[in-house]
């Protein structure tokens, strides 16, 4: 099994327990997924929504800020590496409207728990 698919797997299981309302054990295992691969994306934003779901708003708050710093470094890398087809015709792919998408969730979540902390 590659690391990839483990990872996945890990993070698939600590979604399973979100959705199931263990936040606490999905921030866990979000947490021990962090610890192995520092900056994924997937894992950070379920960490966040797991902290808010328990209460931690500071904590889920300086999550956020990360996990959007992830998105745009890993966008800033993807579009490096396709310059040179941007620059010859504007199609777009997936992964831009995947980074889209990403950017819009993390702030929508940052501004959900910035605006219960001032509360």
């Amino acid at each position: 099994m590659s690391v990839q698919s483990s990872t996945s797997e890990k993070v698939g299981q600590a979604w399973n327990h979100y959705r199931e309302g263990r936040a606490d054990a999905a921030a866990k295992e979000f947490e021990a997924i962090l610890r192995q691969n520092p900056e994924d994306i997937d894992a950070s934003y379920g960490l966040g929504l797991a902290q808010k779901a328990t209460g931690q708003l500071e904590l889920a708050s300086k999550t956020f800020e990360t996990t959007l710093e992830f998105v745009n470094t890993a966008k800033l890398e993807y579009e490096s590496t396709r310059q040179v087809q941007l620059e010859e015709n504007n199609v777009k792919t997936p992964e831009d409207d995947r980074f889209m998408m990403l950017d819009r969730m993390v702030r929508q979540r940052l501004a959900e728990v910035q605006v219960v902390k001032a509360d």
